[in-house]
C-alpha cells in the first residue's frame, strides 16, 4: 500500500507542476508590454500626458539637438506626420536636451508634431520604454504604440520611412477596419 501511496503523491506532484507551468506560460505569453504613463511639458509650458493620446497610434521619438542620426531622421518623421495624420497616427517628439536647445531645433525644422523637452525626466521615461536588456539612451530611440496603448515595437537609432511604414500602415489599417465592424 505504501508503494501505490508513494506513486499517487508522485503522480499528483508532478502534474501539479505541469499546470502550474502551463499556468506560467501562458501568462507569460498573453503579457502586453502596456505604455507607461508619463506627463512633460511641451516647447510653450504646456502639460502633455501620454494619456492624451489614447485611441491613436503613438510614435514617440526621443531625441537630442546634438545627435546626427536624429537631425537626420527628423524630416522623414515631419513627412510621417503629415502623411498618416488623417488615419489616427500621432507622432510625439520627447528632446532629452534642454528646452532651448530643442526649441531653436523644432524652429528650424517646422516639426509638425508635439516636443516635449526635459533632459532629464526625458531621458527617465526613455529608459521606461526601453526593453528589457537593451541598452539604454541609445539615440535615435522610437517606441510605437498601438490604439489599445501596448508598446508594439522599440527601434534603438535611426528609423526610416519604410521601416516606419511597415509598423504603422498595418496598426492604422487594422484600427480602420475594427472601427468599421
Amino acid at each position: 500500500m505504501n508503494r501505490v501511496m508513494a506513486r499517487i503523491v508522485g503522480i499528483g506532484l508532478l502534474a501539479a507542476v505541469v499546470v502550474a507551468g502551463v499556468f506560467v506560460y501562458w501568462n507569460s505569453a498573453n503579457e502586453k508590454p502596456y505604455r507607461p504613463d508619463f506627463t512633460l511639458a511641451d516647447l510653450d509650458g504646456e502639460p502633455h500626458a501620454i494619456a492624451d493620446y489614447d485611441g491613436q497610434v503613438v510614435v514617440l521619438n526621443f531625441w537630442a539637438s546634438w545627435c546626427k542620426p536624429c537631425r537626420e531622421e527628423v524630416p522623414m518623421l515631419i513627412d510621417a506626420q503629415r502623411e498618416y495624420a488623417d488615419q489616427g497616427l500621432q507622432i510625439i517628439g520627447i528632446a532629452v536636451d534642454k528646452p532651448e536647445a530643442a526649441a531653436e531645433f523644432a524652429k528650424r525644422y517646422d516639426i509638425n508634431y508635439p516636443v516635449l523637452a526635459d533632459a532629464t525626466e526625458g531621458a527617465r521615461i526613455q529608459d521606461r520604454y526601453t526593453a528589457e536588456g537593451a541598452p539604454a539612451g541609445v539615440l535615435p530611440f522610437t517606441a510605437i504604440i498601438d490604439r489599445n496603448g501596448k508598446v508594439v515595437a522599440r527601434i534603438a537609432g535611426a528609423l526610416n520611412h519604410a521601416r516606419l511604414s511597415d509598423i504603422v500602415q498595418p496598426l492604422l489599417e487594422k484600427s480602420a477596419s475594427a472601427t468599421k465592424d
